[in-house]
């Protein structure tokens, strides 16, 4: 629902039902041009302003169709398993049982590592584990369109020596995280639904904090991690602009000082050359309340971070929306907490998908309880009364 929109010289002098018809152009029609290659960077539209008239409706990350004995999620990723009998009529069952309970848009994604594989975690090294993967994300697309949903923000979750922010992450595998990336993005840009495309879940690095360095935010914290984000930024840039996509989804810190230092560095990891940033019209936060910070003071610290940093506007963070991507299942604690911080900063909420964590249940301990705990289909009870 951020797509920019195209309009050239010869579009105004087209025939006016071609010209229409071009400036209501969908997604979907945009992502069925191949970049072209080379891929250079170039200038992309700003994404077309929309009214905004508080959280559309959202719902949950919904990435596992079923959870074993003490919460075990491992065997049963969405889309590694897609195309095995029972599991695609299972998963249509529950989009429909939580399209009936109210949700309207659904954080989806697939996690992928270098030279592993799981029933969850799809081995990016496998050109046919990875077109398989595809083919499914495809299809699962499909099936949420068919079900009803409005929206998706598809995430992609790399685990392993291929994330960057990893201590045993590999540089050298960058380019094959950048060909996961566009060997997936197919079945999410073609499947005429809305969406957005997260590049790396809680990916967004820090600066080096050092205050007596003129402009800290030129000097990472972690030089692979940094380097290697803004790489992958400037290779999707290059190749689909930035209308799409949040760029990095950000973890949201504890310390108010590490948040600015994670804000303050996406300069840095937008370049997309030369000094020359472009960023995301959309950005994207996990917030879970702990004992040193609820969700109220998190989110709170990532809004003054973003007007901070940005104090004339010049770089449109002060009013840049924030999707609430991740936080605990259907709790009014984080409920409560997330509208007192917004109705405070004033900060645009396009929407929330809620992690089935319920930090409030009794589930069993060990596996992934502490992790993933709830079972599909998700319930929407209490966002909703929330007005999310």
């Amino acid at each position: 629902m951020f797509v920019g929109k195209v309009t050239s010289e010869l579009l105004r002098r087209a025939a006016a039902t071609l010209a229409l018809s071009l400036l209501a152009g969908s997604t979907a029609l945009a992502a069925t041009v191949a970049p072209r290659l080379p891929i250079v960077p170039r200038e992309h539209p700003s994404p077309r302003p929309i009214p905004y008239a508080g959280p559309l409706r959202g719902g949950s990350n919904f990435l596992w169709y079923a959870l074993g004995a003490d919460c075990e999620r491992e065997p049963y990723g969405i889309v590694p398993n897609y195309h095995l009998a029972g599991v695609r009529s299972q998963v249509q069952a529950q989009l429909a049982a939580m399209y009936a309970a109210g949700m309207a848009r659904l954080s989806l994604g697939v996690y992928f590592a270098h030279g592993t594989s799981s029933g969850t975690v799809v081995d990016s090294s496998d050109s046919a584990a990875v077109a398989l993967a595809a083919q499914n994300a495809a299809d699962l697309m499909t099936d949420v369109k068919a079900a009803g949903f409005r929206e998706v923000l598809f995430r992609f979750f790399p685990v392993g020596t291929i994330y960057p922010p990893n201590s045993d992450f590999d540089p050298s595998l960058v380019g094959e995280y950048w060909n996961f990336i566009q060997a997936i993005r197919p079945a999410v840009a073609n499947a005429q639904l809305s969406y957005l495309i997260d590049l790396g879940v809680e990916a967004a690095p820090r600066d080096s904090e050092l205050p007596i360095i003129s402009n800290p935010w030129k000097y990472p914290n972690n030089s692979s991690w940094s380097h290697a984000v803004r790489q992958l930024w400037q290779n999707y840039y290059a190749a689909y602009g930035s209308a799409d996509t949040i760029g990095f989804s950000s973890l949201t810190d504890d310390d108010a000082d590490d948040m600015r230092s994670r804000v303050r560095h996406m300069r840095y990891v937008y370049d997309i050359g030369g000094g020359n940033p472009r960023y995301p019209a959309t950005f994207a936060i996990d917030v879970y309340g702990d004992a040193s910070a609820n969700e109220a003071v998190k989110f709170t610290q990532f809004d003054q971070a973003l007007r901070s940093e940005d104090s004339s506007g010049s770089l449109g963070w002060r009013d840049t929306p924030v999707i609430v991507a991740e936080t605990y299942y259907d709790d009014p604690v984080s409920a409560e907490n997330l509208v007192v911080a917004m109705k405070n900063t004033g900060r645009k909420v396009p929407f929330l998908t809620q992690w089935p964590l319920d930090r409030g249940s009794n589930a069993a301990t060990g596996g992934d309880c502490a992790v993933t705990n709830v079972l599909p289909p998700y319930t929407w009870s209490v966002y909703a009364s929330y007005g999310f």
